[in-house]
């Protein structure tokens, strides 16, 4: 008899925030990590966006081997690479290379948990639940990221950073211990033998082509807000006088905050299944930019309303990402769906591993991390480019349009 849907999804899910207790460690500690490695707001938004620089060196290799042996042996090896960069943060990180190294190990290990975790989830579920659990699993990526500032934040607090971290690296190999013992062997039947990293075929289908431009512009803006929403924070409460150089409580706010991303993807594909995938991506992308543009330059408004704007944001940031997710896989021919996520993915977490970057150049440009009008402008520049995710859903919607005009009984 085989095992619930639900039951796999439940599963998977609670592995994949396992899998990340370590991701957020440096975005949680940045306040305190910058001034002692002797960091400028450049180094430190590289750093911050390197965990998914890793994620890029390996998602292709990694996601793509799904189509070859069963994810859970991809898992399980990744595990450790990620444990292994929380421990190197623990027990030897100085500087800005040492934590540079460290950032990318721990992103290495996210490229063969979160795409084979998801591939894992698509090959052992079937029919609508397919859709809603892919969903609902990217939209956990936000509940990792969560529980990430969270765990990281609060033991800084206490018992200090370097013990945060060291206690990080346990998540990953308990994630690897649940996916390798609960769930079944499933050992993929690609349809063609081709080589490893031979994208054609992806790139070949129409349907999928639309999401792969969707990803770069969403994740440009939810990556660099991620990983600056502490460090932004913790400047706008300093201007009232309650800044603090412990982590704990900015960070939770920011994890309560970051948290209404899976609520927002997981609701939005919901919307998307009744009102359609293209009218979603086109609000989220819309909204977002306007919020984004708006935001930084708040940071000395009243607190209460600050943090009402910033969850608002976050929501309308997130809305559009289950829709996207939901709908490559679905777009995606099943012999190619690993390589058609690893793809997927590399394009959009390879745009987060830039923006972290651009932003904290535009802060050192516009006169630091001390400055309101800084702030404004760097997180106006993640706005514009998040505007652009309005050309793909205009693309989906045009085929959408073009498909039912062909074929009137079939829908879209």
């Amino acid at each position: 008899m085989s095992t619930p849907a639900g039951r796999i999804i439940a599963t998977i899910c609670f592995a994949e925030v396992l899998s990340m207790t370590a991701f957020s460690g440096f975005a949680a500690l940045l306040p305190v990590l910058a001034p002692e490695f002797g960091l400028n707001n450049s180094q430190a938004g590289l750093i911050s966006g390197t965990v998914l620089g890793g994620y890029m060196a390996g998602v292709p290799f990694l996601g793509s081997m799904t189509d070859r042996v069963d994810a859970r042996r991809v898992y399980a090896v990744a595990a450790i690479i990620a444990a292994s960069g929380a421990l190197g943060f623990s027990l030897f990180a100085s500087g800005f290379w040492s934590a540079l190294l460290c950032q990318a190990l721990i992103g290495v290990g996210l490229a063969g948990t979160y795409i084979p975790g998801m591939k894992a989830l698509t090959d052992r579920v079937e029919g609508p639940w397919q859709s809603r659990g892919a969903a609902i699993y990217g939209a956990v990526f936000g509940a990792g990221t969560s529980g990430s500032l969270i765990l990281c934040g609060a033991i800084a607090g206490t018992f200090g950073w370097r013990f945060a971290f060291l206690m990080a690296s346990a998540g990953p190999l308990l994630a690897s211990a649940i996916v390798v013992f609960a769930l079944k062997p499933s050992i993929p039947q690609p349809a063609a033998r081709r080589a490893l990293l031979d994208f054609r075929p992806v790139l070949r289908n129409a349907a999928v082509r639309p999401y792969l431009f969707a990803t770069a512009a969403h994740s440009w803006e939810i990556h660099a807000t991620r990983a600056w929403l502490v460090a932004f924070l913790t400047f706008a409460a300093g201007l009232r006088g309650g800044a603090d150089s412990a982590p704990g409580s900015v960070a939770l706010t920011a994890a309560l905050i970051i948290l209404l991303g899976p609520i927002a993807s997981v609701s939005g594909n919901e919307f998307a299944l009744r009102f359609g995938r293209a009218r979603m991506m086109t609000i989220g992308a819309t909204v977002s930019a306007i919020m984004s543009c708006a935001i930084g330059f708040l940071a000395g408004s009243p607190w209460i309303g600050l943090l009402v704007f910033a969850v608002v944001h976050m929501y309308f940031v997130g809305i559009d990402a289950g829709t996207m997710t939901a709908g490559v896989v679905n777009a995606a021919e099943p012999a190619h769906r690993g390589a058609t996520m690893a793809l997927y993915s590399l394009l959009g977490f390879g745009t987060g591993f830039i923006s972290p970057a651009v932003f904290g150049a535009v802060l050192d440009l516009a006169g630091g991390r001390g400055e309101l009008m800084a702030w404004g402008l760097a997180f106006a520049s993640l706005g514009v480019v998040a505007l652009m995710g309005v050309i793909p859903a205009r693309m989906l919607a045009k085929r959408g349009r073009k498909n039912r005009d062909e074929h009137p009984s079939g829908g879209y």
